[in-house]
């Protein structure tokens, strides 16, 4: 295997996955597994980095280690104070936290965070995909989209993050389809257009805690089965989020795989609005690398 010149690290609540990085900013080699932040026994990351990434590390006795996710968040490894938006690249490097294990260079990225005077908003992890894809895609302008547990839409305006908003979707998603009345009388998940499509215009029209009641009443007077409640809420909350952007005819990226990335591809398409895929791996390893340049220049080219 070939020198990396750093390792990228992508640190979650309950997944680790680490590259080595060349100084071209290509993957060399790549490791996974299941120990997010919930499964660090003791507080012992620095066991779970060697156990991944030994091998790396004892190549290079100086071998940099560049971290981003909920490993900087508080109860992490070292908590990594928020950058506020608007955020560049340089305020990302500038914000991390950093110390060594050995002689090697471990920096934590703070994440991101939105003060306003009714509340605030915080990511971590997602700061770099953002800045990632506008470097894939080569745009300074669009609307970003990365769909999940909590949904984030964010802008990119004059290639920073100037701004984001969090949904708590598919958190919402999976507490009503299991652990409530509205969805308890839903058989089975499988995906059915139509429900799905009314959801979208329900969620999108009505405010959220009535549309989603449409989920067991409508099935109580016999005007949908059983058998359409989960695609019919999965509708209804998507399209509360898209209901909620801005109308522009900013494209939207797409940052999902998977069953996300079709139905958010599906609720964009019928709400209208032009969106382009992005893959995410590849948008933290862009933003990953471009943070390593400005950290350890004369081992990451421009």
């Amino acid at each position: 295997m070939a020198q990396p010149s750093f390792i990228a690290v992508d640190w979650g609540s309950s997944s680790f996955r680490a590259w080595a990085v060349s100084t071209a900013g290509e993957v060399i080699a790549a490791r996974s597994g299941p120990d997010g932040l919930k499964s660090v026994k003791d507080r012992d990351f620095e066991a779970v980095i060697r156990r991944h990434c030994g091998d790396w590390l004892e190549a290079d006795p100086t071998l940099p280690v560049l971290t981003q996710g909920m490993v900087g968040a508080r109860g992490g490894w070292q908590e990594a104070p928020y950058a506020a938006c608007p955020v560049r690249f340089a305020d990302l490097a500038a914000n991390a936290g950093r110390f060594h294990i050995g002689a090697h260079p471990v920096v934590i990225l703070p994440g991101a965070c939105m003060k306003t005077d009714t509340g605030g908003d915080v990511m971590r992890g997602e700061e770099v995909q953002i800045l990632g894809a506008a470097i894939l895609t080569g745009r300074d302008e669009a609307v970003i989209c990365i769909p999940g547990t909590h949904s984030k839409w964010a802008r990119l305006a004059a290639g920073t993050l100037s701004g984001f908003q969090t949904f708590v979707t598919g958190e919402l998603f999976q507490l009503l389809l299991n652990s409530s009345l509205v969805g308890a009388l839903a058989e089975g998940d499988e995906m059915q257009e139509a429900a799905f499509g009314r959801g979208l215009d329900r969620g999108a029209a009505l405010p959220l805690s009535h549309a989603v009641f449409a989920g067991r009443a409508s099935v109580l007077t016999g005007q949908m089965p059983g058998t359409e409640v989960a695609a019919f809420l999965s509708g209804v909350l998507i399209g509360a989020e898209c209901a909620a952007q801005p109308a522009d005819d900013s494209p939207v990226l797409l940052l999902a795989s998977g069953v996300l990335a079709d139905r958010y591809a599906r609720a964009l398409d019928h709400f209208g609005r032009v969106h382009l895929p992005v893959d995410a791996d590849a948008a933290s390893l862009a933003g990953l690398t471009r943070v390593a340049q400005d950290l350890w220049p004369r081992r990451v080219a421009a």
